[in-house]
């Protein structure tokens, strides 16, 4: 198989190519004239990973990107990281009228939502329970 660089997929996807066989390849950006950059989005979101979004967004754009904030999101305390150095922002505050400016993301960057400080215990909760549960499990069956 035979591998084409991106700038001449680009260039060629550009110019129509027609009757080359580059009808069905598409490069993000060429026909809207956007560019594009990768950001890494984890922690408490719908859909986490590394998305696609438009060169010069914001961190709102990157959180929609990756479906939105989960359910036990904590916005107050979403972190920023890239090259060496580590941001923290208030989402919320910023929702509701009173926060900072929403900081732009360059390309790299990495997002994490964590999960709501109060959430915490149902976890733990969880675990509990699933301990006991197999605990009793093995007592039942050493019992026979």
């Amino acid at each position: 198989m035979r591998l084409l660089p991106v700038a001449l997929i680009a260039a060629l996807a550009a110019s129509g190519a027609s009757g080359s066989g580059m009808e069905g390849y598409f490069v993000p950006g060429i026909e809207t004239g956007e560019v594009l950059m990768n950001v890494h989005v984890w922690g408490q979101v719908s859909s986490p990973g590394t998305h696609q979004v438009p060169a010069g967004c914001d961190l709102v754009a990157a959180i929609s990107a990756a479906g939105g904030p989960g359910p036990h999101a904590d916005l107050s305390r979403v972190r920023m990281v890239f090259d060496d150095s580590e941001y923290e922002y208030d989402l919320d505050d910023f929702l509701s009228g009173d926060g900072e400016p929403v900081p732009m993301l360059t390309p790299g960057m990495t997002v994490y939502v964590p999960v709501a400080r109060s959430e915490w215990w149902k976890e733990a909760l969880d675990i509990g329970y699933k301990i006991i549960i197999a605990v009793n499990l093995v007592w039942i069956m050493l019992e026979r």
